[in-house]
C-alpha cells in the first residue's frame, strides 16, 4: 500500500487511520472497530461491537494491549469486575468518542 506524499510528509503517518479505512472499507470509525474485533477475536469475555458498552469493564483494552505484550498482560487472570480504568470505572457506557480515541493510539503506537 503506497503512501501518499503531500510536501513530502506521508498522509498515511499522519492520519495512519486513513490506510485503515482502505484496508477494511467504510469509515475511519467502522474500520477500527473491525481492526479491534480481528485483534480480540477468541478471548473469552469479549464481544466488541462498539466504542461505548463494549470496553466498559477494560477487558477489551486488557486483551488488545495483550495481542501486544502478553509478557506484561495478564489476561487470564483478569475479572470484568476489577475495572481499571478510571474514567471507565464511573460508568457502564463510556463515552465512545474518548474510547475511540484511546484504541485510535494503540493503534497508531503498535501498527504504525
Amino acid at each position: 500500500m503506497a503512501a501518499v506524499s503531500v510536501c513530502g510528509v506521508s498522509v498515511e503517518r499522519k492520519d495512519p487511520l486513513a490506510a485503515l479505512a482502505r484496508e477494511y472499507g467504510g469509515s475511519k470509525r467502522n474500520a477500527l472497530l473491525k481492526w479491534c474485533q480481528k485483534k480480540t477475536e477468541g478471548y473469552p469475555n469479549i464481544d466488541v461491537t462498539n466504542f461505548s458498552s463494549s470496553w466498559s469493564d477494560g477487558l477489551a483494552f486488557c486483551a488488545l494491549l495483550h495481542t501486544y505484550l502478553p509478557a506484561h498482560i495478564p489476561y487470564q487472570e483478569l475479572i470484568s469486575q476489577d475495572k481499571d480504568i478510571d474514567e471507565l470505572m464511573h460508568t457502564d457506557r463510556p463515552d465512545w468518542q474518548s474510547v475511540m480515541q484511546y484504541v485510535s493510539q494503540i493503534y497508531k503506537y503498535f501498527e504504525t
